[in-house]
């Protein structure tokens, strides 16, 4: 079997890769970038200082509840007092 004599001159092409096919599906431009919505320091601080302000509402709350279960712990021990006397003149 006789095969030609292959000489690689310039642009005898046989290492060149063959052209990829054409696609056939469409193309779309591509979607707009997200935009910064900006300020992201200020809204921070704000969630911040307005967590700080709920935080202290509810601690002045809690310490307002207490002190309303302790007096209301005083007023049951006292009139139980006040009933067990009157109970014991009648």
């Amino acid at each position: 079997m006789d095969l030609p004599v292959h000489r690689h001159e310039a642009g005898c092409g046989c290492y060149d890769r063959p052209a990829p096919p054409a696609c056939t599906h469409p193309h779309y431009p591509p979607a707009p970038a997200a935009q910064n919505s900006g300020g992201g320091a200020a809204k921070w601080i704000g969630i911040g200082v307005g967590g700080s302000f709920l935080a202290v509402a509810l601690s002045v709350s809690m310490v307002a509840f207490a002190i309303g279960a302790v007096s209301l712990t005083i007023c049951v021990v006292v009139l139980r007092s006040v009933w067990a006397d009157f109970a014991k003149e009648h």
